[in-house]
């Protein structure tokens, strides 16, 4: 029986009105005389014995008038049965549920916010109305408490037992009569030196554990410097079923703020090649305000390499941006990237970063083997032989490639006209190391011996050279199961079927980058993301594809096609082994792609990098910032220079973290997507102090043979600092209201409080006697009323 039923029951058949005090519930109680089926056979029996009877009495009447009898012949039997089950009410002596007010006292709560123009007027004339002062945030959270002679809080009195906690260092209930609390509210003032919103609202939970709790009022900024988050202790609330009802104090428009979160470039370029510097850059609190990023020398900071000027759109937002320039000097270089607004008024660690790059003027040596001249292998052998160094300093051109190819087919003539032209694979392992970079095309692996098949793995292995696999329809990659090779393979060549050597599809294949290859930058063949994006989405010049059904695992896709039938195939993917790396490019039809000469020339220097940089043993670790507050999180970097020393494992480095006290915590690091060299790690929750960072894995040696583990330092500044964060935190108040099921309200909103808050569940404590409804006289006198009512119709009808 649902509420309404009991009201409307207790006001028709009680003596006095419904109980609406909040210490006390009633309840409606039955004893029947029998069970429930013995009833509806009387009800049922009831209906057919006097509708057929009032049927045959009125065959020749109106139809309502015989109705209007049955129905009330049926009440009578209805009221006869209602009284038979001795209906009465049972009130509860109860104690009314809790509401708990948590008021944050800490420091930030004594800031005054800056608001809009018609905002800020509404807040001050609530708060001067309250006889408050100036509406700092301390100062609205009382308003919503005192104003109107605490009109609020005899409200929530009248419903619960309002409970009254300070929230910020810790939780801790506020102890003084409800006559006494506005008097104590307007003479405190928020001291608290550290916000441990999460922890608080933790522990006033655990302090009304037993206790049935409607919901929790929370008047804070949302700002935790220390430990769980607010919304994370919620969490406990939410177990518990308590919803939290957060008025947000503070102002939503955010601080001015500006910062570099990450800049990546590649490690090495080439003289001449475009360098490009990804960055992303975040601010708020600047919308409509411009900014100005550029990449200089450290050495040289008065000449700009490149700059841009980006106008912020909105309050908060996250941009990614690349900066790009040709560097015409060979050697290590640290670039600066830094961010200034107009006004020159954003300084500090967080819009300057520097990041080391060794520019290179090598000749690759590239080895291209082919079994018969297809037009990819014409295509790529004009490119790479008429490619030229860009370095200005040269007195004359010099090539870029050092180029060898191998055709199978072909016979001694060719190898004496084409300089370029070599008669067979290299015979011996010292041959095939001078090599940077090899490109195996559709290859017979008849005219290859097990020697020559083991050398190049160890190319791969042992040397760190790089290396690409181009698919035909002949021979390459099924000719080379379970041969010395089969390991460099990103996929199980036991699972690629055969096809038809002159099958192709009627239409060109779609391709696309992967979400990795998004993020690999050889593969971004134009000047901006988005247009590399396009280019790989335009490229319909694929026919054909080798049809790759797993991948190994490590190894990752860099390119897709789709298929006629809907299913996506790998087209370009890569793996680690070794030292080096290895590429398979899943087609031989990109000779038609506007876009070929950019591909390949940036594939084969990234697959080069290994082998030219050689073995310094050069690692770098890095922090974002050298400074950081407590309870921020850092980024940890690792780059390795000699990209053989990289594991292949994606999680293969790990760091160990020395705290300030001594003690030790190891940090599993992950590769950046498309990075052999880059791995990356989040600390989070960081404590005041200085801490260190080293290299436990993997192990690296200097010249001498012992370890030195390359090292960084970093402090933590303790939260001097309540007021280092004063931006209120509107996603953490709202995400608690979500989570527990309650409702986030501003203080301009805060009077709709009352209408929302749920009334809780009330504790019986004392049982009263109870009282008849089966009795009362208004079923008596309805009882008579239908009998007269029935006799007087049947009167008029003719029927007595």
């Amino acid at each position: 029986m649902n509420d309404a039923w009991r009201q409307f029951v207790r006001w028709t058949l009680a003596d006095e009105s419904p109980v609406t005090d909040a210490t006390m519930e009633v309840t409606l109680q039955w004893a029947p005389p029998w069970a429930a089926w013995v009833t509806l056979l009387i009800v049922i029996a009831a209906v057919l014995f006097f509708g057929s009877i009032y049927r045959r009495e009125n065959r020749q009447r109106a139809i309502p008038k015989w109705a209007f009898l049955l129905a009330g012949r049926l009440t009578l039997i209805g009221i006869v049965l209602f009284m038979l089950y001795g209906l009465q009410q049972q009130p509860f002596q109860t104690d009314a549920p809790d509401l708990v007010i948590a008021i944050d006292d800490t420091q930030s709560m004594s800031h005054q916010d800056s608001f809009a123009e018609g905002e800020e007027s509404l807040i001050r004339s609530r708060v001067e109305a309250a006889n408050l002062g100036e509406p700092t945030r301390w100062n609205q959270a009382r308003t919503v408490l005192l104003e109107e002679n605490e009109s609020l809080l005899k409200k929530l009195r009248e419903r619960y037992n309002v409970r009254s906690y300070w929230l910020g260092d810790s939780g801790r209930a506020l102890t003084v009569p409800d006559d006494q609390f506005g008097d104590a509210l307007r003479t405190s003032t928020p001291s608290g030196e550290v916000s441990r919103l999460g922890t608080s609202l933790s522990q006033i939970l655990e302090q009304q554990r037993g206790r049935p709790t409607a919901a929790v009022v929370l008047l804070s900024d949302g700002v935790t410097i220390e430990g769980p988050s607010l919304s994370e202790g919620a969490q406990q609330a939410a177990l518990r079923g308590i919803p939290v009802f957060p008025i947000g104090i503070g102002s939503q428009q955010l601080s001015r703020e500006l910062r570099l979160e990450e800049v990546v470039v590649d490690p090495v370029a080439f003289v001449g090649d475009t360098l490009t510097f990804t960055i992303r850059l975040s601010a708020q609190g600047m919308e409509g305000e411009s900014v100005r990023l550029s990449v200089a020398d450290r050495d040289n900071p008065s000449v700009v390499l490149n700059e841009f000027e980006l106008t912020l759109p909105t309050e908060r937002v996250t941009r990614e941006v690349r900066l790009q320039f040709r560097p015409d000097k060979i050697g290590d270089f640290h670039y600066v990237v830094k961010v200034d607004t107009a006004s020159g008024d954003m300084t500090g660690e967080e819009t300057s970063v520097t990041r080391k790059v060794k520019v290179l003027d090598a000749t690759i040596r590239v080895l291209y083997v082919q079994a018969y001249p297809r037009f990819q292998f014409r295509y790529l052998k004009m490119l790479l032989e008429r490619q030229l160094k860009r370095n200005e300093g040269l007195s004359e051109p010099e090539r870029a490639f050092d180029l060898t190819t191998i055709l199978q087919d072909a016979d001694q003539s060719y190898a004496d006209q084409d300089e370029t032209a070599e008669v067979a694979f290299p015979a011996t392992r010292d041959q095939l190391f001078s090599y940077d970079v090899v490109i195996v095309g559709d290859v017979n692996s008849a005219f290859l011996s097990r020697e020559q098949l083991q050398n190049l793995r160890d190319f791969v292995e042992v040397k760190g050279g790089g290396l690409i696999f181009v698919g035909g329809q002949y021979f390459l990659p099924w000719d080379y199961r379970a041969t010395p090779i089969d390991a460099l393979f990103p996929f199980a060549l036991d699972d690629v079927p055969r096809t038809d050597t002159d099958q192709s599809y009627p239409d060109p294949l779609r391709a696309e980058l992967s979400e990795l290859g998004l993020n690999t930058l050889p593969l971004q063949v134009a000047q901006t993301p988005a247009e590399s994006i396009a280019a790989w989405q335009g490229m319909d010049q694929v026919y054909w594809n080798v049809p790759i059904q797993r991948l190994k695992p490590g190894a990752q896709t860099l390119a897709q096609v789709t298929r006629p039938d809907g299913e996506r195939q790998p087209l370009l993917t890569q793996q680690f082994i070794g030292r080096g790396k290895v590429m398979f490019l899943g087609s031989d039809d990109l000779w038609r792609w506007d876009y070929h000469d950019e591909f390949w020339m940036q594939t084969i220097r990234y697959l080069a990098r290994s082998s030219l940089l050689g073995s310094d043993g050069s690692v770098e670790i890095t922090v974002d910032r050298s400074t950081y507050r407590t309870g921020e999180s850092a980024t940890a970097r690792v780059r390795f220079f000699d990209e053989g020393q990289a594991p292949p494992a994606d999680d293969g480095v790990q760091l160990t973290l020395e705290k300030p006290d001594g003690r030790t915590r190891t940090i599993t690091m992950s590769r950046v997507a498309g990075n052999r060299d880059l791995f990356e790690a989040t600390i989070p929750g960081l404590t005041a102090g200085d801490h260190r960072l080293w290299i436990v894995q993997p192990l690296l040696r200097g010249e001498s043979g012992e370890t030195e583990p390359p090292s960084t330092l970093f402090s933590v500044e303790p939260v001097a600092g309540e007021m280092t964060r004063l931006d209120m935190d509107l996603d953490e108040l709202r995400q608690t209201a979500s989570s527990t099921r309650g409702q986030y309200f501003s203080f301009l909103d805060s009077g709709k409080l009352l209408d929302v808050l749920p009334r809780g569940r009330q504790v019986r404590i004392q049982t009263l006697p109870p009282e008849p409804l089966w009795n009362s006289w208004k079923l008596a006198l309805l009882f008579v009323t239908l009998l007269i009512g029935e006799w007087v119709l049947r009167k008029r009808m003719g029927l007595l």
